[in-house]
């Protein structure tokens, strides 16, 4: 049989890069479904968010889940209006499907991605409370091996500090919602003016 450098049409080169996409996005997505709901609450902007960003994830097109979520969003914003019984419908089914995408993956670059996809989520709404803080630092304790890799570092750097004390300021607060949004490329503007203060 002679080795062909095509699969299924597709460079040999493409067909990994596919691969590692869809990868990516799959970490991105348990990252971002867990941080969403970090706070044991699903907020309207939170929930806005999560449409447009499943929708532009081509290599999530055929995960089960992801379709499932985007139908069960359509649905509820059919009606222009999102109802408080619909948020806790929607974050019972976040909870679980993140739950069930848990993973003993101790890859370096798939903890990574689910990293941001983490803080994407807690800060998709432009706040971050004491759930959501506390909930990021469990997450970068259970996932200790990328602590000393950039941007972790900056954030368990940030977490540190602010939780030495055990009082969480708002100037702290605001300061690592800044760094989150300067590493995910979210509110560059809003980081530039907050390490003014």
């Amino acid at each position: 049989m002679e080795i062909d450098e095509k699969i299924d049409a597709e460079p040999l080169s493409e067909a990994f890069s596919f691969t590692r996409e869809k990868k990516k996005a799959m970490h991105g997505l348990k990252g971002i479904l867990a941080g969403i709901v970090a706070d044991k609450r699903l907020n309207e902007l939170e929930f806005l968010f999560l449409d447009p960003w499943l929708q532009s994830q081509q290599y999530l097109a055929d995960d089960k889940d992801v379709r499932d979520i985007l139908q069960r969003v359509g649905d509820i914003l059919e009606d222009g209006q999102v109802s408080r019984d619909e948020l806790a419908l929607m974050q019972a089914h976040i909870e679980r499907v993140a739950s069930e995408r848990m993973s003993a993956d101790t890859d370096t670059v798939a903890s990574m991605d689910e990293l941001i996809g983490f803080i994407t989520g807690v800060a998709s709404d432009g706040v971050l409370n004491d759930d959501e803080i506390v909930a990021l630092s469990d997450w970068l304790l259970q996932n200790s091996a990328i602590q000393k890799v950039w941007p972790a570092t900056i954030i368990a750097d940030r977490l540190e500090t602010i939780l030495n004390d055990g009082t969480i300021y708002e100037k702290e607060r605001a300061n690592l919602l800044a760094a989150i949004n300067k590493i995910t490329g979210e509110g560059a503007a809003h980081f530039e003016s907050s390490t003014d203060m």
